[in-house]
């Protein structure tokens, strides 16, 4: 099993490079996405869609890059998890993210995108 190194992307629509892109393409034998360190970014939504297979994903969070935590849904607080094609945005800003399948699931293959804005735009 090998950890899934994101895609990363700064060209999105901005002109000051405020907004980025990150999507991890995990799978049943690659359940875990590598960490991305983000500390400056701000607002996250996450994305993910594929096929299941009764996978489920947790979108985590670490301050340290080994301890994790799931991330918290902002509408309403739970866990941010999915088990079917959905997003949400989470609340935590913690040094480093990552999506996990916490549950690897049958077959599954689920890509996951993250994208965030900068609490501060670059002025041009």
């Amino acid at each position: 099993m090998a950890s899934v190194n994101p895609q990363f992307s700064r060209d999105i629509g901005t002109r000051d490079a405020s907004v980025v892109l990150l999507s991890w393409a995990l799978s049943t034998a690659n359940v875990d996405g590598l960490p991305f360190e983000m500390p400056e970014w701000a607002d996250r939504t996450w994305q993910a869609v594929g096929s299941w297979g009764g996978a489920t994903l947790s979108l985590q969070g670490s301050n340290d890059g080994s301890n994790w935590f799931v991330l918290s849904n902002a509408a309403g607080g739970t866990a941010a998890t999915l088990s079917a094609n959905g997003g949400l945005a989470s609340i935590e800003l913690p040094r480093y993210v990552r999506p996990n399948l916490t549950t690897p699931g049958s077959g599954a293959t689920v890509t996951v995108s993250l994208c965030a804005r900068r609490a501060t735009p670059l002025r041009n």
